[in-house]
């Protein structure tokens, strides 16, 4: 697709094009904007209605969630240690545990993950769950060097200019769980970022 811009370019599609080429030219792009214009708005009322989902509305929908990318870091044996207390005795990750690290509500992560707090609160650990808490459990391997989880906690709360000045906890709430494990995972590997 060609964009035209200022009056020099316009001079020149005229002269190479005929009129009747032109606006033929200029209304499909004026369609073509029509379009994205509404393509955008939609995005817009998705994204207000997954906010809305994450507040704790009773119209979250539950989220197909791919597993998280392997990590290098899955096979050091400190940093898997280092949210062993996320998991339930059989193993399963428990949203209420995660919830409790990152100083959220089990509402407010229920609704991130797109399911209500009743079926959350119901079966914290309930495998449905376990690809989407995998992220989560990523995330939370910072506290290997935040020091404390108070520390962790305010780390997720503090706008970052490496995330464009938005938190930790803004990106995951929007669903960019994958960026936000690769991050922690640069942080703990020491890679530029």
């Amino acid at each position: 697709m060609v964009y035209c811009s200022g009056m020099a370019n316009t001079k020149t599609l005229r002269s190479s094009i005929g009129a009747g080429d032109l606006a033929s030219l200029l209304a499909q792009l004026s369609e073509e904007k029509n379009r994205l214009e509404q393509l955008l708005l939609r995005v817009d009322e998705v994204l207000r209605s997954a906010t809305v989902a994450g507040r704790g509305s009773r119209k979250a929908v539950a989220l197909d969630v791919a597993p998280p990318r392997k990590s290098p870091l899955d096979k050091v044996k400190a940093v898997v240690d280092a949210t062993a207390d996320l998991r339930e005795a059989n193993g399963n990750l428990s949203a209420a545990r995660i919830a409790k690290v990152f100083g959220v509500s089990l509402s407010q992560l229920a609704g991130c993950l797109g399911r209500s707090k009743q079926a959350v609160s119901k079966t914290p650990d309930a495998d449905s769950l376990q690809e989407a808490l995998g992220y989560l459990e990523r995330v939370a391997r910072l506290r290997l060097v935040a020091g404390s989880d108070a520390e962790f906690r305010k780390w997720l709360r503090m706008p970052n200019d490496t995330l464009g000045n938005r938190t930790p906890l803004d990106l995951l709430a929007a669903g960019q769980w994958q960026a936000m494990a690769d991050k922690v995972d640069d942080i703990l590997t020491g890679m530029p970022t």
